[in-house]
């Protein structure tokens, strides 16, 4: 793909965040070898493009959503997961014929999920190239409670190494990425520009977690697949962050940042269900309560709910519904 990635009119101007912009390195890094082939990917017979777009948040379930998706029979879902081809400083440069050979069209339903697709205004145009190249797509939109979600991404920056700030200080500047990946309205506003509301569908960690089963039938009568599929292993939380602050993460986090281990980062997602688990449970312990949190100082989340009020508010009148489990931002 020679063209170069189209802006949108109402993009921001991102300001430097360096917590950010360690975890968006790495995200591109991860696909190191595909940029150094030595010779171009075959094209396979059944590459297509995705119909199903998970777009974010970051911290919200994707990846456990992304691993229900994919056990459903008539779903094929990416492998690895986070492809962010639409981020054109991220994977764009990979190419069409790469993008398309992570699906198959040989099932009924293609996905993907990038939580990066809904990180304004660091990337902006995303909603442009999705709607430019994938037109018909459904995209589902992963949210929660914006200040639990900062705090879920704080423990995990601050677990990988990215974050070396302090923790009230970083929050009260009004630009840093915490706040704005918790902005759900205003990042959806460029898809809904571009998309129908009716190939947009909106759903909570918390009612993923609280309500597995139906909230899977949810996102099956969404992608018009049978809705009454279920498995054994929807039961599985993964990347919890009960692990994050734990040592034998740290020590993983910095293995596989040494070049003979890269390869293994890279192409985790690309292994067996079954033995990605096994990896699952060592390291990000998935059986043990959540990692702890900050303490939030009642100055700092007064302001915090004050700058999420009218975003909630807007998400909440698109979605037709209240949240339930969120803190109160009325």
């Amino acid at each position: 793909m020679s063209e170069t990635a189209k802006t949108e009119p109402e993009d921001l101007t991102a300001s430097y965040d360096p917590a950010d912009d360690a975890m968006c390195s790495r995200a591109r890094e991860r696909f190191t070898g595909d940029r150094n082939r030595r010779l171009p990917r075959r094209k396979g017979r059944h590459d297509t493009l995705p119909n199903f777009i998970i777009i974010g948040g970051l911290k919200c379930g994707t990846t456990s959503i992304h691993h229900y998706l994919g056990l459903h029979p008539e779903i094929h879902m990416s492998k690895p997961k986070e492809l962010n081809f639409f981020a054109a400083e991220q994977n764009w440069d990979l190419g069409l014929d790469w993008y398309r050979g992570r699906f198959d069209d040989r099932f009924k339903v293609n996905g993907e999920s990038s939580p990066h697709y809904t990180n304004r205004p660091r990337f902006n145009g995303v909603a442009g190239r999705i709607h430019e190249y994938c037109p018909d797509a459904k995209l589902v939109y992963m949210v929660r409670d914006p200040i639990k979600r900062i705090l879920s991404h704080w423990v995990h920056a601050t677990g990988a190494g990215y974050e070396k700030r302090e923790f009230v200080e970083t929050l009260n500047l009004p630009d840093t990425s915490y706040i704005h990946r918790s902005m759900y309205w205003m990042q959806l506003q460029p898809y809904l520009e571009k998309f129908d509301r009716g190939q947009i569908e909106i759903i909570t960690q918390e009612e993923l977690g609280s309500d597995r089963e139906g909230t899977m039938r949810k996102a099956f009568t969404f992608l018009e697949v049978d809705p009454d599929f279920t498995s054994e292993q929807f039961d599985r939380e993964w990347e919890k962050s009960a692990a994050k602050q734990e040592g034998k993460y740290q020590f993983m986090e910095k293995l596989i940042k040494l070049p003979g281990f890269r390869s293994l980062d890279r192409n985790f997602d690309r292994l067996p269900e079954s033995m990605r688990w096994m990896v699952e449970k060592v390291v990000h312990s998935p059986d043990k309560p959540p990692a702890p949190k900050p303490d939030i100082p009642d100055d700092l989340m007064a302001t915090l709910k004050g700058r999420f009020r009218d975003d909630v508010a807007g998400l909440e009148a698109f979605a037709g519904r209240s949240f339930e489990g969120w803190n109160d931002y009325s």
